[in-house]
């Protein structure tokens, strides 16, 4: 089980539903979600904010990857 996916499970069934909402827009058409920013400094990295927390996502051509899903905090942007 990857970091992402332990950071899923550890969120109440309300929060997962929402995310799990999100993440299938992600999937369809990231550009019509609200909130959603281009990470300055990096070419292909976006966020998108759910409450605290935050999804950051790269997208190549056609391709869309998770990079990370995290509660906000100093760290949230760090290493990317």
């Amino acid at each position: 089980m990857d970091k992402i996916e332990k950071f899923f499970h550890k969120l109440s069934k309300k929060e997962q539903e929402a995310m799990l909402l999100l993440l299938q827009q992600i999937s369809k058409d990231y550009t019509e979600i609200p909130g959603l920013l281009k990470l300055q400094g990096h070419n292909h990295l976006y966020r998108i904010r759910m409450g605290n927390y935050r999804i950051i996502f790269k997208i190549t051509g056609n391709n869309k990857e998770i990079i990370r899903i995290s509660k906000r905090n100093e760290k949230t942007y760090k290493n990317l």
